[in-house]
């Protein structure tokens, strides 16, 4: 019988914040343009179509590199401390999740599907957001930029959250049968490397480019059939559904 479970990214899949992340970036380099040799700014076609898998210091990294400006380790430092600043000013203005998250959520629960969370976000960043939305019980593993020594488009963070999850249910989970949710292509090319299948959102790439990097893809989660979505995770075995409860 399937042991499957569902791994979410947050940013784009779980809340709509990666506008959030593109201004605090800009904002961030209009403050320190005298530091950083003038002025610069992410346009976001590059931000959606190169740095959106990031995380803080990776993105600042290669947006920094990319621009023939400077990449001291102590800049970019200060750099991620006021963007950071600046992201979780905005955060206080989401008062609820992505269409469908919660409807799919719920579902997951009555399945007793286990669920964890992936992101390239920093952790208290993620948290917020989970509180405010009411949905942190959702989640027995949540996995954020500080868990991980090398960001996505590697695996690392995938491979983390599936473990951990095997090891809180004890359950022989299956990557075959399991599924991550993912928004961008370098998310999709982390959760393909960890040899989970994906499902794609297209929140902030066109789901025509999503079809390209993904096993399945929808335009948001209100589109997602829970029939269909039972069958991938492998839920049914004739009129039985697998059942697995965490350890304590």
């Amino acid at each position: 019988m399937a042991r499957s479970c569902v791994i979410f990214d947050f940013d784009g899949v779980i809340a709509d914040t990666e506008a959030v992340h593109l201004a605090a970036y800009n904002a961030t380099f209009r403050a320190f343009a005298a530091e950083i040799g003038g002025a610069l700014v992410i346009a976001p076609a590059a931000y959606y179509g190169r740095y959106i898998v990031y995380g803080d210091h990776d993105a600042l990294f290669h947006m920094l590199k990319d621009n023939d400006r400077s990449t001291d380790d102590r800049l970019i430092e200060r750099l991620m401390q006021a963007k950071g600043k600046c992201a979780e000013e905005k955060l206080s203005d989401f008062a609820e999740p992505l269409p469908g998250v919660r409807d799919l959520l719920a579902w997951l629960e009555r399945n007793n599907v286990p669920r964890a969370i992936c992101s390239g976000a920093r952790k208290d960043e993620v948290l917020t957001l989970l509180e405010a939305f009411k949905l942190r019980h959702h989640f027995d593993v949540v996995i954020t930029i500080e868990d991980v020594r090398h960001s996505k488009p590697e695996p690392e963070g995938y491979n983390k959250a599936f473990d951990f999850l095997n090891v809180k249910y004890d359950a022989a989970l299956e990557k075959g049968s399991s599924l991550v949710i993912e928004d961008s292509e370098g998310g999709c090319a982390a959760g393909r490397a960890a040899g989970i299948r994906v499902l794609g959102v297209a929140t902030s790439v066109s789901l025509e480019r999503l079809r390209r990097c993904t096993d399945f893809a929808v335009e948001n989660l209100a589109k997602l059939d829970h029939k269909v979505l039972a069958e991938w995770l492998g839920l049914h075995q004739g009129n039985r559904i697998w059942r697995s409860e965490p350890r304590p």
